[in-house]
């Protein structure tokens, strides 16, 4: 708990001065990191620029601009150029653009630690395909919540869509910033669900995890309604019987189970998908491991943690950063998905009357039907002592601290789970 309220201390220092040093906005608009050339011919309704947070930019044309229109903090250098101070928080960002001989608008969408991919028949690689792993001794050895273990075949799929995707794990500082209010509600859901993990299969950090789970999920919605767009997830205590199909799954949140639903209009930010994940890891590879003569396998050694600055070494071929070294992500599975893990649930019982030299045990009851996980961890970095057998296929279904990144469709509102395989 101290190192807790050490973190939300610092972070909040942080916070402040960054505000501090934005409010400064002509002397922090006089040094330029990175200046941004645009053609206005190569323009669209909506161009993409990605950006980072905080870093001053300069931004020109080759024509001259009329107006530009922007909540953020600016200043005009030229008759085409701008300079622009980015925020502080993982986003979307617009600017609208008029040119001196046309009344057309055109909007800039800087997205902020972000990454913009416009796949079009992209041939993307799936699934992860190891006969080792699922060895006998291997199916053997599971514990009783692993009834069984399926191989995540390998395949190709052709992908046609345009999304948002968090560069980097969301980190503590941008959750603290994001979500100060619901902190203390999480601290003590995480108390109470500990104490009674007992009544059912799950262990103590699946109880932890359950709560980030809501946690990450809220904090996508934040982030849609903070940029004006319709959330994804809705969460519920008091759903009915008739309802329980509609949902995509629960976890629990002080006393109640919290029933999780989608809003399949949604424009909004979301966690991603096993599958999804898996495209957006590999980064455009085919290889089972991600070690390569160009990525040393030494240097993610060296990030052996669970947590730790992003963005320190070089990102994969999409430009996503940590995908492994740092923490863990939790995942979301698809409806069908046959990696999902299922785990019979227990109740305990009273034990037999204590006896001099007798070990006695609780006595544990299994209820008659089981429960889907809703999500697990992909990808992180202290999954395994031998480091080498961390890849593409490896996963954890709980975990002692998971992050997290978010995902976005772009204008097409495409759908994961209608992606065919080729």
């Amino acid at each position: 708990m101290k190192k807790t309220l050490l973190l939300v201390f610092v972070c909040a220092v942080l916070f402040a001065v960054a505000i501090l040093y934005t409010a400064c906005s002509d002397d922090n608009l006089s040094i330029v990191q990175r200046s941004i050339d645009l053609h206005r011919d190569s323009l669209s309704a909506e161009t993409w620029l990605e950006v980072e947070k905080n870093e001053n930019v300069k931004i020109c044309f080759d024509s001259k601009v009329r107006a530009w229109e922007t909540s953020l903090d600016t200043k005009i250098l030229s008759e085409s150029c701008l300079k622009v101070q980015i925020p502080i928080l993982i986003g979307v960002s617009p600017i609208n653009v008029k040119f001196s001989d046309s009344d057309n608008a055109y909007k800039l969408n800087l997205a902020v630690g972000m990454k913009y991919l416009n796949f079009m028949n992209e041939e993307v690689l799936l699934g992860y395909s190891d006969s080792s792993e699922f060895s006998i001794e291997n199916i053997l050895s599971t514990s009783m919540c692993d009834l069984f273990k399926r191989t995540d075949d390998k395949r190709l799929i052709s992908v046609t869509g345009s999304y948002l995707i968090d560069k980097y794990p969301v980190t503590n500082c941008e959750i603290i910033q994001s979500m100060w209010d619901d902190l203390s509600d999480s601290i003590s859901t995480y108390k109470k669900e500990k104490n009674n993990s007992n009544n059912r299969c799950l262990e103590h950090d699946t109880v932890a995890n359950e709560v980030a789970l809501l946690q990450a999920m809220k904090y996508a919605n934040k982030r849609s309604i903070r940029e004006g767009l319709k959330p994804y997830y809705f969460f519920r205590s008091d759903i009915t019987l008739s309802e329980k199909q509609k949902v995509i799954g629960y976890t629990y949140n002080k006393n109640d189970r919290i029933w999780i639903s989608i809003d399949s209009s949604s424009d909004g930010y979301r966690l991603l998908y096993y599958d999804e994940w898996m495209m957006f890891a590999r980064g455009g590879d085919r290889r089972n491991a991600p070690w390569d003569d160009s990525t040393s396998f030494y240097e993610y050694m060296e990030l052996r943690q669970t947590s730790g600055p992003v963005g320190m070494f070089s990102p994969n071929g999409y430009g996503i950063y940590d995908v492994f070294g740092l923490v863990k992500e939790h995942v979301l599975f698809e409806e069908n998905n046959k990696m999902k893990r299922r785990c019979e649930v227990y109740y305990v019982t009273s034990s037999p009357k204590p006896q001099k030299g007798v070990i006695h045990h609780p006595q544990r009851l299994p209820k008659t039907k089981s429960v889907d996980y809703l999500s697990c961890f992909k990808g992180g970095g202290n999954l395994y002592d031998n480091w080498e057998k961390i890849n593409y296929g490896t996963i954890d279904y709980s975990s002692d601290l998971g992050g997290f990144r978010l995902i976005r469709n772009i204008g097409n509102n495409a759908k994961w789970t209608e992606v065919k395989s080729k």
